[in-house]
């Protein structure tokens, strides 16, 4: 697998409701709580257009693409307070036939080199993530993209359905 491929960002748009929908399916989403309705789905994708409004600092969906131009998928972050901490808690979707290829990891390197670009005063002292334990890949990324495992936590996403995952910390320079 290659870890050192090379993504571009871009922020989440209008016409990027289609890649919402293709990550809408029972394997995309087995570990966020299963499918959405498509008014849910609606809902979502105005929320992320919206912020790509927003100041740099203050959460971004992207849509990853390939050198070639190929979208494989999105990464996020939101920013958080975690443990008293404020954070910047991270995600990401890879499409099934971009999977196990080394995009996911690709993809969160380039957030992380992004949240680490923002300037001093808006820039957190760690990003998060918070994998479900069972979900092998994401954890798999987390190690590859250079987080320490912190613990097991409970951890409520989507809103009102809490699981076991593992909270995963990335120190920001």
């Amino acid at each position: 697998m290659n870890t050192t491929r090379h993504v571009r960002l871009r922020p989440w748009a209008d016409d990027d409701l289609w890649l919402l929908r293709r990550r809408n399916t029972p394997d995309m989403t087995a570990h966020l709580g299963g499918p959405e309705p498509d008014g849910a789905l609606l809902a979502r994708h105005r929320r992320w257009t919206a912020m790509s409004a927003n100041a740099p600092h203050e959460g971004r969906v992207f849509r990853v693409e390939s050198p070639a131009g190929d979208t494989v998928g999105t990464v996020s972050f939101t920013p958080k307070e975690h443990g008293g901490e404020p954070v910047f808690e991270v995600g990401w979707g890879v499409l099934p036939e971009h999977q196990r290829q080394g995009w996911a990891t690709a993809s969160v390197r380039a957030l992380l080199g992004h949240l680490a670009a923002l300037p001093p005063a808006h820039r957190r002292p760690a990003v998060h993530a918070f994998p479900r334990v069972a979900n092998a890949a994401s954890n798999a990324v987390c190690r590859a993209a250079g987080f320490t495992l912190v613990a097991e936590t409970v951890h409520e996403y989507p809103p009102g359905e809490h699981h076991a995952s593992n909270d995963w910390r990335f120190t920001l320079p």
